[in-house]
């Protein structure tokens, strides 16, 4: 099987899409009934959801927060991307030591929208911000069914409207694989 360079590097989120839109449900229930976390630490919810309203802020529109992308990002981190967590603790971990030596003893999610800013440019490019990034836009635009997107908000703010089906048609885009037993 040949793959362009792109396309394997992104394999990733492709392979890993299906199998977070697999318990998004769960999230969905979980954000519906406020029930507690069951992933994540009161702490880590808290650093989550405040980068979260960093990278989708609050301001004229709704954001990330409204959204409640913690949700999906809480049912996610704790099934399909669980290897994730690990890294996702060391990365909240670290943001706090970073605002902590920069701002006298200070967390994150204590310091100013503005300062917080700052702290999430110095780590824009890390694997860690890409991976909360990616996981706050999912929760952000994905079907309000799947966790986040609470009242069609994202779609909202990009102005969708709703309109289509969402059953594949089955049998006919798969019918060439099927046949060449890949």
């Amino acid at each position: 099987m040949k793959t362009s360079g792109a396309a394997a590097g992104g394999s990733w989120i492709a392979l890993s899409l299906p199998a977070i839109l697999a318990t998004c449900q769960e999230a969905s229930e979980a954000r519906q009934e406020e029930r507690p976390f069951t992933t994540l630490t009161p702490a880590e919810a808290e650093g989550l959801e405040a980068m979260a309203a960093r990278i989708v802020p609050s301001d004229d529109t709704p954001g990330a927060t409204e959204a409640g992308v913690i949700y999906f990002m809480d049912q996610v981190l704790g099934a399909e991307r669980s290897e994730s967590l690990a890294a996702i603790r060391e990365g909240l971990s670290s943001l706090d030591a970073s605002a902590s030596a920069a701002f006298a003893g200070a967390t994150f999610v204590t310091v100013s929208p503005e300062r917080q800013d700052a702290l999430l440019t110095d780590i824009e490019s890390s694997d860690f911000f890409a991976t909360v990034r990616f996981l706050t836009l999912a929760g952000m635009f994905s079907l309000p069914e799947h966790g986040g997107n609470r009242d069609e908000i994202g779609w909202r703010l990009l102005g969708f409207e709703p309109r289509h089906g969402w059953q594949p048609p089955f049998g006919s885009y798969d019918a060439d694989y099927a046949e060449r037993g890949e």
